[in-house]
């Protein structure tokens, strides 16, 4: 029954990126949605990025056209991914603090230009090369260059609704972490507060045993009967 649950909500979150590509090629900006993207990161995480953002959603179909083509499909190992996802940190920080202009990798900016035929060269090149990489490796853009979603992602640790893990159900046979586009270590974890997680709640649908749910934050009475 759970299970059933989370493929449906796969199904919405399918349609809500459908609907929201559809919105910015017919002219809406997604910059309405500015307003109340941090204090949904405070509450629910990076949402924006797992069931809004267009650049994000082409990725993770790109990932899946190269699945059918039979491409190579690479994993980052967590051993090296947790020093790669740094990167787009590091281009925020020198952004925000040195005020140096990264405007190549404003992507889901660029990508909204490039839709509507209003781009530099250059840019609709740097999209087009994340989009091609993105038949190998999930959402090459979001994991290591998106200064937007790092910023939102600095503000998600502090969430109070994210995913839980059942350590008691759990097998440990890691498909959560094999089908997290954003290659975050949900195996290992009681409640994702990962600055990198999207919300889009891949690793519950792949999760054979039912062990991870989507709710509040555990007290920590609970996490201490759990130890």
């Amino acid at each position: 029954m759970e299970q059933n649950r989370t493929k449906v909500i796969q199904v919405v979150r399918f349609i809500v990126q459908v609907g929201f590509l559809t919105a910015v090629i017919l002219g809406v900006s997604t910059k309405m949605f500015s307003a109340w993207l941090l204090p949904a990161a405070l509450l629910v995480g990076v949402f924006f990025c797992g069931w809004v953002c267009p650049l994000g959603a082409v990725q993770d179909w790109m990932w899946k056209l190269g699945r059918l083509l039979r491409l190579p499909q690479l994993h980052v190992p967590c051993s090296l991914q947790r020093y790669l996802q740094l990167s787009r940190y590091i281009f925020y920080f020198l952004a925000a603090t040195w005020s140096i202009s990264f405007a190549l990798l404003k992507g889901p900016h660029n990508f909204n230009r490039l839709l509507h035929g209003d781009i530099l060269t250059v840019a609709s090149g740097v999209i087009g090369l994340f989009l091609l990489v993105s038949l190998f490796i999930k959402r090459p853009f979001c994991n290591y260059f998106c200064t937007g979603g790092a910023r939102q992602g600095l503000w998600s640790v502090l969430r109070i609704f994210s995913i839980k893990r059942d350590t008691a159900k759990c097998g440990g046979c890691k498909q959560c972490n094999r089908a997290c586009p954003m290659n975050i270590d949900v195996a290992n974890t009681d409640f994702v507060r990962h600055p990198n997680c999207i919300g889009c709640m891949s690793c519950i649908a792949a999760c054979r045993k039912n062990c991870l749910k989507y709710g509040l934050m555990p007290a920590l009475s609970d996490k201490k009967k759990q130890s």
